[in-house]
């Protein structure tokens, strides 16, 4: 299940961005965090691959920020193209992928991401 965040949910879930740069990461499980916007059509292509990734990979939490309403969310990670996916490790490693990509290939993503993933 992909989650989509607002700022509120990005602080509890992520990081609180408004405290610094030494703000804790408060991920508990890898985590895939993709940037979008409504009127791009690569996004919308993405939308059921992505939720048949997460499918996949059920202990890899997903999120999915809408970049027009929530521009400082997407200045956390320096996007500026979509969509972009953030695939972030446990251990605080973070991974940026930018554009379309079939399921497979997402797929092959987050096991490079991810190696211990099933």
């Amino acid at each position: 299940m992909i989650q989509d965040l607002n700022e509120s949910l990005f602080k509890k879930k992520i990081f609180d961005y408004e405290k610094g740069e030494d703000a804790p990461l408060l991920i508990k499980n890898n985590s895939i965090i993709e940037f979008w916007v409504t009127w791009c059509p690569h996004c919308q292509d993405m939308k059921p691959r992505y939720e048949q990734v997460s499918e996949m990979y059920p202990s890899v939490e997903c999120f999915r920020v809408e970049m027009e309403q929530h521009p400082d969310l997407a200045d956390q990670f320096n996007i500026e193209a979509f969509p972009s996916f953030v695939f972030i490790a446990t251990d605080g490693k973070m991974k940026k992928w930018v554009g379309e990509v079939p399921t497979s290939e997402l797929s092959n993503l987050v096991k490079e991401a991810f190696p211990n993933v099933k």
